[in-house]
């Protein structure tokens, strides 16, 4: 599995990546942050009830996901993708059974560095439009609390996977819509203790890398040009 990791970059530009990975026919493991806090939206998922005037003012960016679920506003976190080609024997995993073996992995790389993450067995339901709200199936969970949440599209050629993993608890994501319930809050690995993202990352790298025997990309100009020409599709815009 090819891997490579990205800083910093625009929200509609690391939607598009994730995106364009597909094209490649081969399995890639990504890790990455935003440029600034961005809110992405389910691709399914209406954009009647956003503040675009508080988004607009305060700086953030508003993108929608190639993948389904709800709203999550990316903010202190590390982000992963993971794409899986049809020659990939994960291929033929269902939905949930594809959650469920990336979530132990997540959880492993977070239970290695202390902290007490578990993969949630049941639904619970979730009453707004954010996709913290409320765990879902194979989802992670710590103290009671989802800290990682995760999305998946499929097609005839690959699986897109990508997820937030939530660094500091926030509650911010309340002000982007215009009907959101106060008591929203993204809960954060920093509820149980604080950790640098770069150790993060490491450790989620040895172990994603004991599954996957991971190959460092270095050369990534090919998959950044490709992203760029599908960047627009994936801002969210008011009208």
């Amino acid at each position: 599995m090819k891997y490579f990791e990205t800083w910093d970059y625009p929200g509609s530009l690391n939607m598009a990546i994730d995106y364009v990975l597909g094209s490649f026919g081969e399995s890639f493991l990504r890790f990455y942050t935003w440029k600034v806090p961005t809110l992405s939206l389910g691709v399914n998922q209406r954009p009647k009830n956003i503040n675009f005037k508080f988004i607009k003012e305060i700086g953030y960016e508003c993108v929608r996901r190639p993948t389904g679920g709800r709203a999550v506003l990316h903010f202190n976190e590390l982000t992963y993708s993971i794409v899986i080609p049809k020659t990939h024997e994960y291929f033929k995993l269902s939905v949930l059974e594809f959650y469920k073996k990336i979530s132990q992995i997540i959880v492993e790389g977070l239970n290695r560095l202390g902290f007490p993450a578990k993969l949630t067995e049941r639904v619970q339901n979730g009453n707004t439009s954010a996709c913290f709200d409320a765990p879902s199936w194979y989802e992670i969970t710590l103290n009671g609390y989802k800290v990682v949440g995760s999305a998946q599209m499929r097609t005839k050629d690959f699986i897109l996977q990508h997820g937030s993993i939530i660094l500091e608890t926030n509650n911010e994501i309340k002000y982007c819509f215009k009907d959101m319930k106060n008591d929203v809050v993204q809960y954060g690995l920093d509820q149980h203790m604080k950790i640098d993202i770069k150790k993060l990352k490491n450790t989620l790298f040895e172990t994603f890398n004991n599954y996957f025997n991971l190959e460092k990309l270095n050369e990534i100009e090919k998959i950044i040009e490709k992203a760029e020409t599908a960047k627009e599709r994936f801002v969210c815009r008011e009208n």
